[in-house]
């Protein structure tokens, strides 16, 4: 790390009570005095919550939001700043950098906002069943499932009640994040390339299908997009010692914070900011090692909001991700390779081109990054290390590995692709090869843009399908729905004469008591992982496939399977 601006810190305590004093103070005695049974019965936590683990996660509370307050005051009162880092102006924007930022971010509102009422797929339906409707009391105390993201769900459930408890009012948080990711991505984009780079960073975020369809996802993805964003420019001016770094320091600590109460992965994106300063502090010199004290600082910090925000729901988290991912069963979606083969997947649906476009992207990519890495390897780190250490310990925990974890590195991936691209026609074009890249950009995003009605089809048809069965059913027919489509459709209310079994023995009386039976299911991986013989039992001729619905999700498809007995012989 470079010592340049390096802070003086003074070890005699600051005389005087600040304002901020005094507030740290009364959160501490607040903390003390929190009654932890009246707390607990208060929060009324739900589905399965013992009385008794929210009285540990109130303890929790109490124990580390004192130990927070004890530090700020510490810090108010010992770290005083003798001398404040150079700092140098940056690059003031533009008029028309601004004009064009701002059209940019217009047509990116304009997109996600189009077809937003489109039906909800598995993980929404959760949350509108499950999480929205509850009391926010009951949301910073429950915890079930990691389909809870604490933050988004409470961010729901006002855009739940502000808009009469429709469904698409749920997506509402992830438009405006993901809408506010382009304006951090700007941000960032201008601090460590140039501006034109940056900006076709953002258009090309504008226009990406991927970009779109998370916006128009009711999960917390583009909330951590931005603020894992937002929260490495803070931590690179940390690691650089310009700004006001207490006031750093604390900003840093909040976002991560608040990004991890989002998605318990976002810690991962802290740790690879970590891994970074130790990798790249000069830990042998005085100066390297005081340059490193307020990133340490805001990182502690972070570790200690996190676990305030989670306290109250924090046995049942513990006890929920430290359960084996479905045991007993070998599943394909916790390996290395399926979540590179359905990256690989994701990736060719949203762009054009499809599988050879990802393939060249990724070349044009390694270009980038290796400029990046040139120009700053503390910048490159910790853009990307956080990927490698998410994909790390997600795999070596076993846990399920989906390709969507890591979206939130999407705005440094587009930024370091662009360099690639830059680097290439600046060593392969003569003739003006600045306005040939920024023209070449400017067709891809034209093409990317052809993509985006894809992300605005129907994530699942559950309703579709639903309907479809109830036109084509028969008098006496029986109508069964399969694992998760059987918690989606009770869930939803839609079935009151269908039947829900995972049961082989219940789906072959079925079949001899009703003249036809109609099976439906999604997911077809999970079904042939949970039920292999009932699996194979819905192959043909048994059953035939009478109807698929499409799906954006992957294997999210919708199958209507029917067993006419009448037809079909054991």
């Amino acid at each position: 790390m470079d010592a340049r601006g390096v802070v003086p810190v003074a070890t005699s305590p600051r005389t005087g009570w600040r304002a901020a004093d005094l507030v740290w103070a009364g959160v501490l005695v607040a903390a003390l005095l929190l009654p932890a049974d009246t707390t607990a019965t208060w929060l009324n936590a739900t589905y399965g919550a013992t009385h008794a683990d929210v009285i540990a996660g109130v303890w929790i509370l109490k124990l580390s939001v004192v130990t927070l307050a004890v530090i700020a005051l510490l810090l108010g009162r010992y770290l005083v700043i003798a001398a404040r880092p150079h700092e140098q102006a940056g690059a003031r924007t533009g008029s028309w950098s601004l004009i064009i930022l701002v059209a940019m971010i217009v047509l990116a509102l304009g997109l996600r906002l189009y077809r937003i009422d489109t039906e909800l797929w598995l993980d929404e339906i959760y949350l509108r069943t499950r999480y929205a409707p509850l009391e926010f009391r009951q949301l910073i105390s429950t915890y079930d499932s990691q389909n809870h993201q604490p933050l988004y769900s409470i961010l729901a459930r006002i855009a739940f009640l502000a808009a009469g408890a429709s469904d698409w009012s749920l997506r509402i948080p992830a438009v405006i994040f993901g809408v506010a990711s382009l304006a951090a991505v700007w941000v960032f984009g201008r601090r460590v390339t140039s501006t034109s780079e940056a900006a076709l960073g953002v258009l090309l975020l504008a226009v990406s299908y991927h970009h779109v369809w998370f916006s128009q996802n009711a999960r917390g993805y583009t909330m951590m997009l931005f603020l894992a964003v937002l929260g490495t420019g803070v931590f690179l001016q940390l690691c650089e010692g310009k700004g006001r770094l207490p006031t750093l320091a604390w900003g840093y600590a909040f976002l991560m914070a608040l990004a991890t109460y989002t998605h318990l992965t976002a810690a991962f994106i802290a740790v690879g900011h970590a891994l970074t300063l130790v990798l790249t502090t000069r830990w042998t010199s005085r100066e390297g090692r005081q340059l490193a004290m307020w990133p340490m600082i805001a990182l502690g910090l972070s570790a200690m909001i996190t676990i305030c925000l989670y306290a109250p729901m924090l046995p049942q988290v513990w006890r929920d991700v430290s359960k084996p991912t479905m045991e007993g069963v070998a599943v394909e979606w916790t390996s290395a390779g399926w979540m590179l083969r359905d990256g690989f997947r994701v990736l060719s649906r949203g762009m054009p081109g499809g599988l050879v476009t990802v393939l060249g992207s990724l070349a044009v990519l390694g270009v980038g990054v290796a400029s990046y890495w040139r120009q700053s390897r503390v910048t490159t780190l910790m853009m990307f290390l956080p990927v490698a250490v998410t994909f790390a310990l997600i795999v070596a925990a076993r846990h399920n590995l989906w390709p969507r974890f890591f979206f939130f590195a999407s705005g440094f991936l587009v930024l370091a692709a662009l360099r690639g691209g830059f680097v290439l026609v600046k060593r392969l074009v003569r003739w003006q090869p600045e306005r040939v890249a920024v023209a070449g950009a400017c067709g891809v995003a034209f093409l990317s843009l052809l993509t985006v009605p894809r992300a605005w089809q129907p994530k699942q048809q559950f309703r579709a399908a639903f309907e479809f069965i109830e036109q084509e059913r028969r008098p006496g027919d029986e109508v069964i729905a399969l694992d998760v489509a059987s918690d989606v459709y009770q869930l939803r209310g839609w079935t009151s004469n269908w039947r829900f079994t995972n049961d082989l023995a219940m789906l072959d009386s079925a079949e001899r008591s009703a003249p036809r039976t109609w099976i439906v299911f999604t997911l077809t991986a999970r079904i042939r992982a949970v039920t292999p013989e009932l699996f194979q039992h819905l192959s043909a001729p048994r059953y035939e496939v009478v109807r698929v619905f499409s799906s954006t999700v992957g294997g999210g498809e919708i199958q209507i399977l029917r067993h006419d007995s009448a037809t079909t012989h054991d």
